[in-house]
C-alpha cells in the first residue's frame, strides 16, 4: 500500500507534515508528500505526476480556507481514478463532512478526532495486510502527540480572507518557495518579476490580471505563450487583461532613473516589440491591452482578480531603480486599506497612460 498525502495552504501542509512521521511510527508506512520528498532542482511536476500514478490511498488534508483548492482537487480526483481499488480519504480540520461541497462531498471523510483516525488507521492497517490489534498498541502510544500537534495548527493565524488568495498562496508554494511570513498580509524574500510569479498569475486569474511593470519582459517570452493562448480565448468572453508598461517616450530623468543598465531604453524597445508580436500571434489586440506610462513607479503590482501581489520599488544610492528580478513582495486582498489604495494607483495611471504604439519594423 502506498499513501500521498495531499496539501494546500499553511495549516493544510503542517497537518500532512505532522501525519507524515505519524503514519510511519503507527503503521511502518513512509507516506509520499510532496515537500517532504521531492528533492531542490528535481521536477515537481513529474514528480508529483508520477506519484499519484503510483499511490493508491490519497489523504487529503482539507481545512476551511483550502475546500476550493484546485491542486487539492486535482490530486484527490486523480488518486480516484488511477486505480479500481484506490481510497480518497478528505481528512479534516476545523469543519465536518456535512460542510463539504463540490467535489470532496463525494468522498466519505474523516475528522480529526481519535475514534475516527482510529478507524481510518484500522482500515489502512487492513489494506496493508496488518491487524487492527497490532496497530492498536502503537496508535494509543502515538495518538497524544498527534492530538497536541493538531490543537497546535487549529490555532495558526491564517493570513488574508480571500479565496484567490489562498489559491495563489497554494500554486506558489509548489514552485519550491519557503512558507509565508505570517501577519495582516503574507509576503516573501524573494520570486517578484520571475517565470514563476508569471506562470501563477496566467493560471489562477479568472476575472481579471493587470499588470504594473516596466519592462514586462518575462510576461512575454515564449515559456508563457500555451498561456497566452488560453487568455486570449478567455478575453473574448469577458476577462479584463491589462498591462502597462513605461514608455520609450518618457522624459530622460525618468528613464534614466528606472534601470541600472546603460542601454535600458533599447531593452524596453525590445520588449515591447515582444509583447506586441506575442499578442497578435494569439489572436489579442496589443493596443487594447497595454499601455505606455512616462512616470517615475514607486510601486510595482501583478493584480489577480482580488489578489494584489506587490513590491515597492528600491533605489540605489544614486536614485537608480534597482532590479525586481527574485525581490521580496507582499500579497493582500484588494478590499483592505493598502488594497484598494493600490488598486486605485493602478486605474489611476491607466487612464493617465496611452495605448502602446505598435513598434516600427
Amino acid at each position: 500500500m502506498n499513501i500521498f498525502l495531499s496539501w494546500s495552504g499553511t495549516r493544510s501542509r503542517a497537518l500532512a507534515e505532522v501525519l507524515h512521521g505519524w503514519l510511519q511510527r503507527v503503521l511502518g508506512i513512509k507516506p509520499f508528500m510532496s515537500s517532504e520528498d521531492i528533492e531542490k532542482g528535481q521536477r515537481w511536476s513529474d514528480i508529483i505526476t508520477r506519484s499519484l500514478e503510483e499511490h493508491d490511498v490519497g489523504i487529503i488534508c482539507v481545512t476551511p480556507e483550502n475546500t476550493k483548492s484546485p491542486w487539492l482537487l486535482f490530486e484527490a480526483g486523480a488518486i480516484s481514478k488511477n486505480r479500481e481499488n484506490s481510497r480518497t480519504i478528505p481528512l479534516l480540520l476545523g469543519l465536518s463532512p456535512n460542510e463539504l461541497d463540490g467535489p470532496l462531498k463525494g468522498f466519505q471523510a474523516t475528522t480529526i478526532q481519535k475514534k475516527d483516525v482510529r478507524s481510518l488507521v484500522h482500515n489502512l492497517a487492513k489494506l496493508n495486510g496488518e491487524s487492527k490489534d497490532v496497530v492498536d498498541e502503537r496508535f494509543e502510544m502515538f495518538w497524544p502527540k498527534l492530538e497536541n500537534k493538531v490543537k497546535e495548527i487549529s490555532k495558526m493565524v491564517i493570513p488574508g480572507n480571500s479565496a484567490t488568495i489562498q489559491s495563489v498562496l497554494s500554486s506558489i508554494s509548489r514552485y519550491g518557495l519557503d512558507e509565508p511570513q505570517l501577519g495582516s498580509q503574507v509576503s516573501f524574500g524573494s520570486g517578484f518579476e520571475s517565470h514563476m510569479l508569471y506562470s501563477v498569475a496566467l493560471e489562477e486569474a479568472i476575472d481579471r490580471l493587470w499588470i504594473f511593470g516596466r519592462k514586462n519582459r518575462k510576461l512575454f517570452d515564449k515559456e508563457h505563450r500555451d498561456h497566452l493562448i488560453k487568455l486570449a480565448d478567455r478575453v473574448k468572453k469577458g476577462f479584463d487583461f491589462r498591462v502597462l508598461f513605461l514608455s520609450i517616450d518618457s522624459p530622460k530623468h525618468v528613464l534614466d532613473g528606472a534601470h541600472l543598465d546603460e542601454d535600458f531604453k533599447l531593452q524596453l524597445e525590445h520588449s515591447q516589440k515582444q509583447a506586441w508580436s506575442s499578442l497578435e500571434k494569439v489572436g489579442l489586440e496589443p493596443s487594447k491591452h497595454c499601455r505606455a506610462y512616462n512616470i517615475t513607479r514607486t510601486m510595482s503590482m501583478v493584480i489577480v482578480d482580488d489578489a494584489i501581489v506587490y513590491a515597492p520599488i528600491k533605489v540605489n544610492n544614486q536614485g537608480v531603480a534597482k532590479r525586481m528580478t527574485k525581490a521580496s513582495f507582499s500579497i493582500i486582498n484588494s478590499t483592505s486599506p493598502l488594497g484598494e489604495e493600490l488598486l486605485e494607483s493602478f486605474q489611476n495611471q491607466w487612464e493617465a497612460a496611452h495605448s502602446l504604439p505598435k513598434p516600427s519594423a
